[in-house]
């Protein structure tokens, strides 16, 4: 047995892994060792243009540091110029993301686990505000 394989899957397989789970992976934002998700959950306005819209949702970040994975949640604004904003997020619209990442972090875990034999845990925050 190699040493690769014993170290799990290569950085193309894991890719290739994490875009297989869903609409959720930025690749152009990820890293070797970071992998960046995120979700466009609720539309602040759905009377505008497509192009003119903005998104309330939830961005996470995941290390990897070959034996473990950490992820950092945030929530905020998806705005015109294609950049997150953390923001705080109503009660009602909170539910619906929490909902949301819920299921998705569930698939995160399961592939990290079965897939690459890695522990998916979360950062403990700080500070609860944003």
């Amino acid at each position: 047995m190699t040493s690769d394989v014993e170290n799990g899957p290569s950085h193309g397989r894991i890719i290739k892994l994490l875009t297989d789970l869903g609409p959720y992976f930025r690749r152009l934002q990820s890293t070797d060792s970071s992998y960046f998700f995120d979700c466009l959950e609720i539309c602040v306005d759905d009377n505008k243009e497509p192009e003119e819209r903005e998104f309330l949702g939830w961005w996470v970040v995941v290390s990897n540091n070959g034996e473990s994975c950490l992820y950092e949640r945030f929530n905020g604004r998806y705005n015109l110029t294609g950049d997150w904003v953390a923001e705080t997020i109503s009660a009602q619209n909170l539910k619906q993301l929490d909902n949301s990442f819920a299921l998705f972090i569930e698939s995160l875990q399961t592939l990290m686990e079965v897939e690459m034999q890695l522990q998916l845990n979360a950062v403990e925050a700080v500070c609860s505000e944003v």
